[in-house]
């Protein structure tokens, strides 16, 4: 019976180790980590040697895969890129009409941004992360609008306040809140756009709340708004663009581990709130 017990427990953990090292192994190619946990391919035991062989080629091409789809977003990119920019030139010099010549480079400029809201979306996880000041990066994100006389921020974040993120992709995620508040938070009255931006510390989460005071979004299509290629136009005017703006801003939150909400009341605006976990919090 003692040499019974002894044999099992040792096989045990002959079978327990291996397996725990496929379930790690698994979580980070989840997380899209591909090449970062390589399994033993000269186990003792067969079935174990057989399985992480055909794991590490099932991540081997799924890290190929990957490289192919950002070389194929970089070649879209300059394809597209190239003749919108010989179409921007040539308008500016053919077209002798201001009004006409003014429109037809604000129709370009969006679709040079919608080119940009499609690379960003497929854009694979970011891999520089570090610990970025809050309040730096809601700053370089309202920059573009400082001087808008009608785009009002209002902004409640401590200045020691850090997060561990990608800073290009966190400011991405707080300029693509602004722009949707831009576009679809206008007030009714007076056609002003007020929005508030608030941090606090809650239970070792971080939530950072951007609040509009537009007309709202209706409670049917609320649960849409974060999902790629949708647009609330019927909730809210002057919809343009390529409806991932928010899709972005959920894909690259839970990136981080975190959430996205959003609430709202008709007729008083809309609330997102960026959700990040404990890990994610840092002070100077």
């Amino acid at each position: 019976l003692g040499l019974s017990l002894v044999g099992a427990v040792l096989m045990t953990g002959f079978i327990n180790r291996p397996l725990q090292r496929l379930s790690f192994a698994a979580s980070q190619m989840r997380e899209g980590q591909f090449t970062t946990t390589h399994l033993d391919e000269k186990a003792a035991t067969r079935e174990i040697r057989e399985v992480n062989i055909d794991f590490n080629r099932l991540a081997d091409r799924l890290a190929k895969i990957e490289q192919e789809r950002a070389l194929m977003l970089a070649g879209i990119s300059h394809d597209l890129r190239t003749p919108l920019a010989r179409l921007r030139l040539e308008t500016e010099l053919s077209v002798s009409d201001i009004a006409t010549r003014d429109l037809m480079a604000a129709d370009i400029a969006q679709l040079d941004e919608i080119i940009d809201k499609f690379l960003d979306y497929a854009r694979p996880e970011p891999t520089d992360m570090g610990p970025v000041p809050l309040s730096g990066a809601i700053s370089r994100s309202i920059g573009p609008w400082r001087n808008n006389p009608n785009f009002d921020i209002q902004v409640d974040v401590a200045e020691d306040l850090q997060i561990k993120a990608e800073p290009v992709e966190l400011v991405r995620v707080l300029s693509n809140l602004l722009e949707n508040a831009r576009r679809y938070g206008q007030s009714p009255s007076d056609g002003m756009t007020r929005v508030e931006i608030v941090a606090r510390v809650h239970e070792g989460w971080i939530l950072l709340r951007v609040r509009d005071h537009g007309p709202g979004v209706p409670d049917e299509i609320l649960k849409n708004l974060t999902q790629p290629f949708f647009r609330g136009d019927t909730a809210r005017t002057s919809a343009t663009g390529s409806g991932l703006g928010l899709a972005i801003v959920k894909h690259n939150t839970e990136l981080y581990g975190g959430t996205v909400l959003v609430e709202s009341e008709l007729g008083k605006g809309a609330t997102f709130t960026v959700t990040l976990p404990a890990r994610s919090l840092m002070r100077l």
